[in-house]
């Protein structure tokens, strides 16, 4: 059976038993104090060959069925470890106490694609909170983006705008013209120079009472609609 499916053989190496499953089965388990976990190489609903685990969690005061699929191929045990230990994530602290390939599997999440995009996502989302912003209320949002439309329409070409947050007033100069207008949030570390063109666009309307104006990843973006490039002036 590990000769033929990858994961058994790692899971093998890492600790779990070859043996009828509970459902009766032939697979691999492994005995956490408060969980008999089962692993079975099965066809899953979407003609996919997979591993099954599977148990049921049960400490007295929690009661949980487990049931989670993860790769057949996965043929390095420290990969398989990560793979059940990111599927087990929500019960680890009923799971106490852990074996050492549980934690090692728990360093190495970034073997995991689910895992690591989640990361990335979190990363991402904690850089974005740190980046420069500001929120202007939208009955003041409204006639700036009518008068930014209007400069934008004039435009020759492109053409460097300049944008900065004091604290309090959010100041935009366009061609020697200053648009200011008041906002709340942190103030920026810095004004900075936007490319924009008569192709520029603007959100078409603003559903949120509090409309966002951000500078994150080299564009400054209006309620999500980046108006163009940037960097620090």
């Amino acid at each position: 059976m590990a000769d033929q499916c990858p994961t058994i053989g790692s899971l093998i190496a890492l600790g779990f038993e070859i043996g009828k499953t509970s459902a009766g089965l032939d697979g691999a388990g492994y005995k956490f104090v408060h969980l008999d976990l089962d692993a079975v190489h099965v066809i899953n609903p979407n003609a996919r060959p997979v591993v099954l685990l599977s148990g049921v969690l049960n400490t007295g005061r929690t009661l949980a069925l487990i049931e989670d699929q993860i790769p057949d191929d996965l043929g390095n045990p420290l990969e398989a470890a990560a793979w059940v230990t990111y599927a087990l994530r929500s019960h680890r602290s009923d799971l106490e106490p852990l074996p050492s390939w549980f934690e090692e599997g728990e360093r190495h999440w970034e073997l995991v694609p689910m895992a690591r995009q989640q990361r990335e996502a979190e990363e991402r989302n904690r850089a974005y909170s740190a980046s420069p912003s500001c929120y202007i209320d939208r009955d003041y949002a409204r006639p700036l983006r009518r008068q930014l439309t209007e400069q934008f329409t004039w435009l020759s070409g492109e053409t460097e705008m300049t944008i900065g947050y004091d604290g309090r007033v959010l100041s935009i100069v366009l061609e020697e013209r200053t648009h200011e207008v008041v906002a709340s949030g942190d103030r920026w570390p810095s004004s900075f120079r936007v490319i924009v063109s008569p192709e520029s666009q603007l959100p078409a309307r603003f559903d949120s009472r509090m409309v966002e104006v951000n500078v994150f990843e080299g564009f400054v973006s209006l309620d999500g609609v980046s108006l163009g490039p940037c960097e620090p002036a």
